[in-house]
């Protein structure tokens, strides 16, 4: 069991949700997530089991695919068709090549705020807590994000709204339910996120996913996720072996690069992942696993 899940998350559960049902019915207490998933939302979500959650650091920085529908001419406290109407406009004139340029403009390095209903923490307090008691709610700072690239995107009109299609891939940290909120703005009228599919996560795909039901039902085959972390290898004598069974550092000469590093014993089998300490100029442990 200590390895990783890759859930097919249906609509109206929470990232929470599933963890609690992976734990009851695995009967394993140890259980994480690399990276949240609204409730509204489905696709890929990545449960680390048992030891695995010790790993949860190297999976954050994981670049994501969405299949995002955004509907322009109504705007919600949310920011996705979840919350409360908050603003309604007429999107009839806007045309459709101003609706993907403005879309496009995105794409490159840049700074979003999230939205108020975010499990960002203030003060403590998750921002989506403060919100539905009505508190006054901070004001957040941009953060640094990358839009990698948008593609297939289809546009429709309904009455006075217009509906877009479109995929996004993005970085750590990319709300696209702030990418709705600021394409509306961006169009002088008012944006929100009706639906949203996550089909990638790094290198998960929706194939390497299984549904609730599979996981009630514990057909499960947890992957290594040494597999995937995408960080150097060595393999230690016998001597350096024991060493790190201790903790000891290591000498940098083992290591290729100063990169954290996962290290095998002569029978294939992980021992820990070093990292490099700019101190000592050596290597120390990060993560113990055997």
């Amino acid at each position: 069991m200590d390895g990783l899940l890759i859930i097919d998350k249906p609509k109206d559960f929470t990232s929470f949700d599933v963890v609690a049902v992976a734990r009851k019915t695995l009967k394993v207490q140890k259980i994480g997530h690399t990276g949240t998933l609204d409730p509204n939302a489905t696709g890929i979500l990545v449960l680390a089991l048992g030891k695995a959650t010790k790993l949860i650091k190297y999976f954050t920085e994981d670049r994501k695919t969405y299949e995002c529908i955004f509907l322009i001419g109504r705007a919600y406290d949310t920011d996705d068709t979840t919350g409360n109407l908050i603003e309604e406009l007429d999107a009839s004139k806007i045309s459709e090549s101003q609706v993907i340029n403005a879309l496009t403009s995105f794409i490159g390095k840049n700074q979003q705020v999230p939205p108020a209903y975010s499990a960002i923490k203030v003060q403590g307090k998750k921002m989506y807590e403060l919100a539905r008691k009505n508190k006054e709610l901070p004001e957040l700072k941009p953060r640094d994000i990358e839009i990698f690239g948008i593609s297939d995107i289809q546009v429709s009109r309904e009455d006075k709204t217009i509906i877009v299609k479109a995929i996004c891939d993005v970085s750590k940290g990319t709300y696209i339910r702030s990418i709705a909120r600021d394409l509306g703005t961006k169009l002088n009228n008012a944006g929100c996120l009706m639906e949203l599919r996550r089909t990638k996560v790094n290198n998960f795909t929706l194939s390497d996913c299984i549904t609730m039901e599979d996981l009630r039902n514990q057909e499960i085959n947890p992957k290594d996720p040494f597999n995937f972390l995408g960080l150097p290898k060595i393999t230690v004598s016998e001597t350096i072996a024991n060493d790190i069974q201790y903790g000891r550092f290591i000498d940098m000469k083992y290591f290729s690069d100063k990169r954290d590093t996962i290290i095998y014993n002569s029978a294939g089998e992980v021992l820990a992942i070093y990292t490099y300490d700019s101190n000592k100029k050596t290597m120390r442990m990060s993560v113990k696993w055997a």
